[in-house]
């Protein structure tokens, strides 16, 4: 490579590196359908959002969700919207009919991903050398735990992702913020620095928070019972704004920043405060942690005056803050109740859901989730203790890599601390660790390379014994690397008749290649370690390539429903659609004017053409008739693709004639959109409750109408039996979703003998899901 090139190459380093993590972290993201039940439970959460229109108020199916902050929801939400699909919640079948459903609930989580990888990189090269950055990237994220997370729709990535961010931004500021501030952009009068550059983003963030929080409330005035708020929508937004004024004042008049250091502290409080609202309080309490730690072990108090903190915690709390307000002012205390006492104090002090453990109890989590950088993480530990007491510089103190290395230890060890206190355990809450444990590995190689390591042939040694061992545990148990980030445990891997799922070839490849490749790097020669060290990069990553899109091409089918919902849109007979008002005036507004096909979005089934009969039930409060509805007949005069058009004839519609008429006469207040389900053969969800069937079916199987709310979650049947026992569904057809284990049982519960003679299974292609059909 030429200089001119080199140089070129590393004024656009940065770029290429977060080109290079974006290609990794994308490239096959939509190859492998959603995992029940976080991304399609964070997906129903996100779609409901796209059907109410309401980004404040967290639902899911008749319940608020209140487990989690909103982050996750607005990323998943918009990535759909950016992609086009689930537009108003989605038509039928859409989100199993489209391809691109996994990428626009995926992205926004790898690209936090990629954003912790840079922002690693650019922190260590700039701070201690761009080989130690390159290998810290390179090991992060090629760390099976990682690079899987990074791309699941879950809470995890964000939090991770901006702690990583926030880490590098307090190491920046400690030990290159003196460096003065310069233009970003200077054009004539025009310049703008890298803090009004900051203070764009933050206002940017907080105006769109208070514009829609004031339309919002505006729109949506029912507030939580009890709750007595003059005007929370203004109240909110203009607290968000009198907050930025007042940083703005305080930021740009008295004592306006004037080193890059000040700056990156903001950027530090601004992460923090995502990362609450991706996560909740672990992001501010492992980063907070980590910063006095670090500032109580190397007695650097005067530091403190670089923190920022107080400007710090009006940027936190104006990120964070607003969103739990308005949550709080519509939910009240049912949701502050739930969200901070069961789900963070509860969790943290007691234990739900999840396992319970001692503080052994992520190391075989680490041992698959870093493999196989596990095995030079013992030596780069103990390399962590020989620094600290090392050579320090003539001042007393140890020299910026040494800082660097003490701030990243500091970070692995109180990060392992605050897990294993917690009492809740879940294999993924590990991984806000795993990028310290890369560092500190990447950190033991420079030592090595460039002749510092000792004793390097046992490390290496033990490192290639280590790796076997790991590897003889994903040969006999490999449901461990999708169980890194699964909900429960004790679900088979599809190992029996007939799927036999057998991924043992690629873990035994990686592994042999890995454990050689350590026992090169442990030979005494320098190009020997070198062969060694590329070695052991192109296992790690030709194995995390293979986690990403081999193995979960494998095992996703095994760990999510899209393909038994396929089976049930191609299979199921549409008998005509259903249309609920919120009144008269919406009725008039639809059909009085010129007659016209009523269009139907919706996934067609086998078979399906024009002339097949077509009824249309239209449930209009106040229209007086039985039950308030009015049916029409008529029949499928066009199909296209995802869509059909059905032909009223005028005699028909001539039943609507007077309901128009008094709908015309009744004032125009707020347009509702009509709620419209496709009446189709019934999709159940018998004796489950893995989130999955609410997303695939885009809510279908909980509409608004009682026939159309066919979840049945108890065991004892009682549900399920009122529900097909009703006289009009005899003779219809119903399609039945369940945990395979209960598949067999349902043959039994069935009251009527045609609908036990009728029962097929259709779809055992997932060893945890089973689609059968029966007709009463």
């Amino acid at each position: 490579m030429s200089v001119r090139a080199r140089e070129l190459f590393e004024r656009h380093e940065l770029a290429i590196v977060a080109l290079v993590s974006l290609a990794f972290l994308v490239v096959g993201l939509w190859s492998y359908q959603l995992v029940d039940p976080w991304e399609t439970h964070y997906g129903e959460v996100a779609r409901r959002m796209l059907q109410d229109h309401d980004w404040v108020h967290l639902k899911w199916q008749n319940e608020i969700f209140r487990s989690k902050p909103v982050l996750t929801f607005w990323l998943i939400a918009a990535g759909m919207s950016a992609f086009g699909v689930g537009g108003g919640g989605g038509t039928s079948g859409e989100l199993v009919g489209s391809d691109l459903v996994e990428l626009a609930v995926r992205l926004p989580f790898a690209l936090f991903g990629a954003l912790g990888l840079a922002m690693t990189w650019w922190m260590l090269a700039r701070l201690v050398s761009r080989r130690v950055a390159w290998l810290a990237v390179a090991i992060t994220a090629t760390s099976p735990l990682y690079c899987m997370v990074a791309r699941q729709a879950i809470t995890d990535m964000p939090l991770v992702a901006t702690l990583m961010g926030a880490i590098a931004c307090f190491a920046m500021a400690v030990h290159a913020g003196d460096e003065p501030l310069q233009p970003v952009i200077a054009r004539g009068r025009l310049r703008i620095d890298a803090h009004g550059v900051f203070f764009a983003a933050l206002a940017a963030f907080t105006l769109w928070q208070a514009l829609y929080d004031a339309f919002y409330f505006h729109a949506s005035p029912k507030l939580a019972p009890g709750m007595r708020v003059w005007q929370p929508g203004l109240l909110l937004a203009g607290g968000m704004v009198l907050v930025l004024a007042g940083l703005a004042a305080w930021s740009f008049l008295p004592r306006r920043p004037h080193t890059r250091g000040q700056v990156w502290m903001y950027w530090f409080y601004l992460l923090v405060g995502v990362s609450v609202l991706g996560k909740g309080p672990p992001g501010i309490v492992l980063a907070g942690a980590v910063c006095l730690f670090y500032l109580l072990l190397t007695g650097r108090w005067r530091l403190m005056a670089r923190v920022e903190l107080w400007r710090g915690a009006l940027i936190t709390v104006l990120v964070a803050v607003p969103w739990h307000l308005a949550m709080w002012f519509k939910d009240g205390r049912a949701w502050a109740r739930e969200y901070f006492i069961y789900h963070m104090l509860e969790r943290a002090a007691q234990g739900v859901h999840g396992d319970k453990g001692t503080f052994d109890y992520y190391s075989s989590i680490v041992g698959v989730g870093m493999w196989p950088w596990v095995a030079l993480l013992p030596a780069a530990l103990v390399a962590l203790i020989a620094a600290r007491r090392g050579a320090r510089g003539a001042d007393g103190r140890a020299p910026v890599e040494g800082q660097i290395r003490l701030l990243v230890g500091i970070w692995a060890i109180v990060g392992v601390a605050l897990f294993a206190l917690v009492k809740t355990k879940f294999h993924h809450y590990i991984l806000p660790v795993v990028p310290a444990f890369a560092i500190l590995v990447a950190f033991w190689l420079d030592d090595v390379l460039s002749g510092r390591g000792g004793r390097v042939a046992l490390a290496a040694l033990l490192g290639a014994v280590l790796a076997l061992l790991v590897t003889r545990d994903l040969l006999g148990e490999p449901k461990q690397l999708i169980e890194l980030f699964v909900y429960r445990y004790d679900r088979p891997w599809p190992s029996g008749e007939p799927w036999n799922v057998d991924v043992s070839a690629p873990i035994l490849i990686a592994g042999l290649a890995a454990a050689a490749a350590l026992v090169v790097f442990a030979l005494p020669w320098r190009r020997a370690r070198a062969a060694g060290l590329i070695g052991l990069l192109a296992a790690g990553l030709g194995f995390s390539l293979w986690c990403e899109n081999g193995y979960m091409a494998e095992a996703a089918p095994h760990w999510g429903q899209r393909e038994l919902h396929r089976t049930y849109y191609r299979l199921r007979t549409i008998h005509g659609v259903e249309i609920e008002y919120w009144s008269l005036r919406d009725l008039a507004d639809q059909w009085g004017g010129q007659p016209a096909d009523l269009e139907v979005e919706s996934l067609l089934p086998d078979g399906f053409r024009r002339g097949l009969p077509m009824t249309v039930r239209l449930l209009v409060p106040g229209a007086g008739m039985p039950g308030d509805e009015v049916e029409l007949r008529g029949e499928v005069s066009s199909v296209g693709e995802d869509r059909f058009s059905i032909a009223i004839p005028p005699a028909q519609r001539g039943a609507l004639a007077e309901l128009i008429a008094r709908g015309s006469k009744q004032s125009r207040g707020k347009a509702h959109q009509p709620w419209m389900q496709v009446d189709a053969d019934r999709l159940i969800a018998w004796q489950l409750n893995w989130r999955g069937e609410n997303f695939w079916s885009s809510g279908e199987i909980y509409g608004e109408t009682d026939d159309t709310r066919t979840v049945f979650i108890n065991t004892d049947n009682k549900e399920f039996l009122k529900y097909v026992r009703e006289p009009g569904r005899q003779g219809r057809t119903f399609y039945v979703i369940t945990e395979a284990g209960r598949a067999a049982n349902l043959k039994s519960v069935l009251p009527t003998r045609r609908a036990r003679d009728t029962l097929r299974t259709l779809d055992t292609s997932c060893n945890k899901f089973t689609l059968l059909r029966f007709t009463l």
